[in-house]
């Protein structure tokens, strides 16, 4: 199940990132695997992120995931008149272990054009507290996450192939992570709600039936020192529903969130998986 930890979250534009990011995670990208990762199938998915029924973003993911470690690479990037407002194309790529049925990240970067400039970070793990190795832009207008805050923290990237892992292994989820972007800090808490048949109303439903997942995110540090009063503070509730398809196991086919500024976000899973 799924140890305590925490979540950095972001601004509305980060926000749609890390909900996307849950259902897989994306593009090719050079990375490092050991030889028994190497013997593992890469699993690629893509995904359309809709806010309001609005087609704002595209995710293509690839990942390796057994029971032992994960590697994972993703590109995210906004789509349709969306992009002509808020621009994103980031990549991203993530990689780590599993040692008794927890996760041990070890490095996690994104790199690319968000929030009207170039960014780039990257993150390393010691004695599983997160250290900063590199965050250009350096960010001074927002208040600092301590070493121990951080202590047992996860990067998103981490946190979504520890669900991904613990829902394979049992079945369902529950527990509670902490994710750290660099940034910000944020909880998540997950309880299994069993199978259900999948919602319809969106473009592109995937299946009949799949394990639901619910989760609640809250920032709880890294906030602007100018956000005082902002609806990001407020606890932000979703669903998350993974379909066995294939060979490949349970994948995430469907996830809502309601953001406290953006309002009701989708992401759906766009075609079937490929495995390599």
């Amino acid at each position: 199940m799924l140890r305590s930890r925490l979540v950095f979250g972001g601004t509305a534009c980060k926000r749609v990132l890390s909900v996307a990011c849950l259902a897989g995670t994306l593009a090719f990208l050079p990375m490092r695997y050991s030889e028994a990762a190497e013997q593992t199938p890469q699993t690629e998915v893509k995904y359309l992120v809709f806010v309001h029924g609005l087609h704002v973003m595209d995710i293509q993911a690839t990942y390796r995931l057994d029971d032992t470690q994960y590697g994972v690479a993703a590109h995210v990037k906004t789509a349709g008149l969306f992009g002509m407002f808020m621009k994103t194309d980031l990549t991203l790529q993530a990689r780590g272990r599993f040692a008794g049925g927890k996760i041990e990240p070890e490095s996690f970067e994104t790199a690319g054009w968000s929030r009207k400039r170039t960014r780039h970070a990257i993150i390393h793990y010691q004695d599983s507290t997160p250290q900063v190795v590199l965050m250009d832009p350096v960010e001074t207008d927002r208040e600092p996450v301590t070493d121990e805050e951080r202590k047992g923290a996860v990067d998103t990237l981490a946190m979504l192939m520890g669900l991904l892992h613990d829902v394979r292994s049992t079945q369902s989820c529950g527990g509670q992570e902490k994710v750290f972007d660099g940034l910000r800090l944020t909880t998540l808490s997950f309880q299994s709600a069993g199978e259900q048949k999948i919602p319809s109303g969106g473009p592109l439903d995937w299946g009949e039936a799949a394990l639901r997942c619910n989760f609640v995110g809250q920032q709880i540090k890294g906030f602007k020192f100018s956000s005082e009063k902002s609806k990001l503070r407020n606890p932000q509730p979703g669903r998350a529903w993974f379909e066995k398809i294939g060979t490949m196991g349970l994948v995430a086919v469907r996830i809502e969130l309601d953001h406290p500024k953006l309002g009701h976000i989708t992401v759906l899973l766009d075609g079937t998986p490929r495995q390599f």
